[in-house]
């Protein structure tokens, strides 16, 4: 369902230096695509993924074969003077696994390189979460100034009336002291809103280190309506599993370690003295007596299971979450609906005919200042209701796995 909110709330122009035809409007989608072009962590995750993924090569290697020169009996006594009569031993020595370890570590290996994948893709919608985040705050910012301003024309006009009212003895010389008040106060709070919607532009600009010589559209932010998921799974939970095999795949590698692997050696032997040679062979086998690696197993186990717990911690985590932000959409949409279809309208008739029962005057003054302020007070509250749906539907699709740029909502078409 979508409701896109009526266009009087934001008929208001904000004057805040440059003339709005001038500056390029920004959506919400344009400033993701600049945020994530410009981000270092997000690049710093890709480069980790890159480089897990580089270890899989490695993990894959087999051992190197080591070449061994031995030169035996020459530099001693009598026959063993000199080198004349020297034994030189050349041969190749080669670790053979045969416990699985290769396989075990490329398994590892792969797993830490799954889930350095999915680390940069949640790098990624962290950050266009948090674009996001802060593009709903420059909105609502805009939108509250919008409403300041529209708050000083008013008091203006009032000032006004009053002030000719008072003059023809109409209205008591303390309402105009009172109006002039009003007045104050709502330029005051129009100058701190201006100020707060500029900072709010700028926080925005910030994360691609940019200019804020932009304006921004206000579609996003009227149109109410949820973003489907684009994934099975959420990557959080995708990553809670990777990192599980990952554990359980480091288990595999340690086990792997208890089995002893041989090393073969061939070569070839000249004797000097002899004027002969011959050639060697041998094999190399560890005795597994002292270190069985036991500890290193029991370790990997329990991180093993420390990541089963893990994951089904984030499911909870995330299915509480996610109710709560649902109810919460669901909420702030009723709201937004009611004030759009009936208190903002009534809100604005009872003010229209306070007006002219003013101008008759039917009313005093005072009647006119409630009115104003009621009107105020619910389109600042309509704009609230907005914020919170925007920001509970960001959280619930960078939670549900509907943050691709590509599924943004950026028009009620």
């Amino acid at each position: 369902m979508r409701l896109v909110i009526s266009a009087t709330l934001w008929g208001i122009a904000l004057i805040t230096g440059a003339p709005a035809q001038a500056q390029e409007t920004l959506t919400r989608l344009e400033a993701v695509r600049r945020a994530l072009g410009d981000d270092p962590g997000v690049a710093a995750a890709r480069e980790g993924a890159n480089a897990a993924e580089a270890l899989v090569l490695q993990a894959g290697a087999r051992a190197n074969p080591t070449l061994d020169v031995l030169l035996e009996d020459f530099g001693g006594t009598d026959t063993f003077s000199g080198v004349d009569g020297a034994q030189a031993t050349y041969s190749l020595s080669q670790e053979f696994s045969l416990g699985g370890d290769r396989r075990a570590r490329r398994r590892a290996a792969q797993g830490e390189a799954a889930a350095a994948l999915l680390r940069a893709g949640l790098s990624r919608a962290d950050l266009q979460e948090a674009v996001e985040a802060a593009f709903v705050d420059a909105q609502a910012a805009e939108a509250l100034a919008r409403i300041a301003t529209r708050r000083v024309a008013t008091a203006r006009e009032l000032s006004a009336a009053v002030a000719r009212r008072v003059a023809a003895a109409r209205d008591p010389a303390a309402a105009g002291s009172r109006v002039a008040a009003q007045l104050a106060e709502a330029e005051t709070t129009e100058a701190g809103a201006i100020a707060r919607a500029a900072a709010a532009k700028a926080a925005l600009a910030s994360y691609w280190g940019g200019e804020t010589t932009f304006s921004l559209d206000a579609r996003s932010f009227e149109t109410i309506a949820l973003r489907g998921a684009t994934e099975t799974i959420s990557a959080d939970i995708a990553l809670a599993e990777a990192e599980r095999a990952r554990a359980a795949a480091e288990v595999d590698v340690e086990r792997a370690k208890q089995k002893p692997d041989p090393s073969v050696t061939a070569g070839f032997r000249q004797l000097r003295q002899s004027d002969s040679s011959a050639f060697i062979v041998g094999v190399s086998v560890p005795l597994p007596i002292w270190k069985r690696n036991a500890g290193a197993i029991a370790s990997a186990r329990a991180k093993e299971r420390r990541a089963d717990y893990e994951l089904k911690a984030r499911e909870r985590a995330l299915a509480r979450e996610t109710a709560y932000l649902a109810s919460q959409a669901t909420a702030a949409r009723g709201e937004i609906e009611a004030y759009a279809t009936r208190i903002i309208p009534g809100t604005e008739q009872a003010h229209s005919e306070t007006l002219s029962a003013y101008a008759q005057g039917g009313l005093s003054y005072i009647e006119v200042l409630d009115a104003e302020a009621a009107l105020t007070q619910a389109r600042e509250r309509q704009i609230a209701a907005l914020a919170t749906f925007q920001k509970a539907e960001i959280r619930l699709a960078r939670l549900n796995g509907a943050m691709p740029t590509t599924s943004l909502v950026e028009s009620s078409e």
